[in-house]
């Protein structure tokens, strides 16, 4: 099944190397564990899942002309996930995250090496506004440096765009585009870097929320772990818990949840469902081994949903 909508995502496409430990995690020592080697990337992880959702999508991400490079250019290219508008630089090395998992199968260090990020300017995106003036939306993250979150939302005011915050420290570089999104989700920790405030007894996340729409944000979504997600608009702000689902690799979920509120959001349906639709896309997600699950697919999304 095919949607008829085209999304454009800038983002990043690096390899995921995953730790599993076999019991608690004793920091300072050598744990003895598994580890899963995998394509991901917060925009390759956003693309591919709505590739599975039968979306028209368009990666713009950065790559190397190392062998590792060449093999998440592949990865991608044999999905059927085109990489052709993506910039290429020679004498770089692919990016890569290094994760540690808890003994909850939850993410309790990463290490981000992202440098290959680091040195884009925007003569190198001039080329890509014709591409993305197309598109029915267009998806960032911040992995991206601010200049080019900037020059993308300048150059195409009209536009829908989305943004993943990616990281707690990332977030600030999308602190001045924040009036130009239609979609804003983030986690607590990076939306309290972002707004600069904490949730306490006298702050809570409809206020968190309220403050992003305040800012211009138009549809604000902030996932709460295992309490679910906070979630508003203009007309609303409310919570929804999870979706229960057997817990294998949290890493990909946050991505996959995105995939799901554009879904919902291409079906033209309400801020609650989108949030729903949201929750059942990491539900599958966090049930694989890995940063997207192959079993995304709209017939297995409707399917979480209706076992509610």
């Amino acid at each position: 099944m095919s949607i008829n909508k085209s999304i454009g995502v800038l983002g990043a496409a690096n390899l995921d190397i995953t730790g599993f430990p076999e019991h608690e995690l004793i920091f300072g020592d050598a744990n003895i564990g598994t580890t899963e080697t995998s394509p991901g990337g917060v925009g390759r992880n956003i693309a591919e899942n709505l590739l599975r959702l039968g979306f028209t999508v368009d990666l713009i991400s950065v790559f190397g002309d190392d062998t590792l490079s060449k093999h998440l250019i592949q990865s991608c290219e044999s999905l059927g996930l085109h990489t052709k508008n993506s910039i290429f630089l020679k004498n770089a090395a692919a990016a890569s995250f290094l994760a540690i998992m808890n003994s909850h199968n939850d993410l309790a260090l990463g290490i981000s090496a992202m440098e290959i990020y680091n040195e884009l300017s925007v003569s190198l995106f001039e080329s890509k506004i014709a591409l993305l003036q197309k598109t029915d939306l267009i998806v960032l993250e911040t992995n991206f440096p601010k200049t080019i979150l900037e020059y993308i939302t300048d150059k195409l005011p009209d536009k829908k765009f989305v943004l993943d915050t990616v990281s707690g420290k990332k977030a600030l570089r999308s602190k001045d585009i924040l009036p130009s999104l239609y979609i804003l989700k983030t986690n607590l920790l990076e939306a309290q870097m972002l707004s600069g405030f904490t949730v306490d007894k006298k702050t809570n996340t409809d206020d968190l929320v309220r403050f992003f729409l305040d800012k211009g944000v138009k549809n604000v979504f902030i996932t709460l772990g295992k309490e679910g997600v906070a979630y508003g608009n203009y007309h609303t702000i409310s919570k929804m818990s999870p979706i229960p689902s057997t817990i294998i690799n949290t890493i990909g979920a946050g991505d996959s949840f995105v995939s799901g509120i554009i879904y919902a959001d291409s079906l033209g349906l309400n801020i609650h469902k989108m949030a729903l639709y949201g929750m059942a896309s990491a539900g599958i997600n966090v049930q694989y081994n890995g940063a997207v699950s192959p079993e995304m697919t709209i017939e297995n999304l409707e399917k979480k949903l209706s076992d509610q």
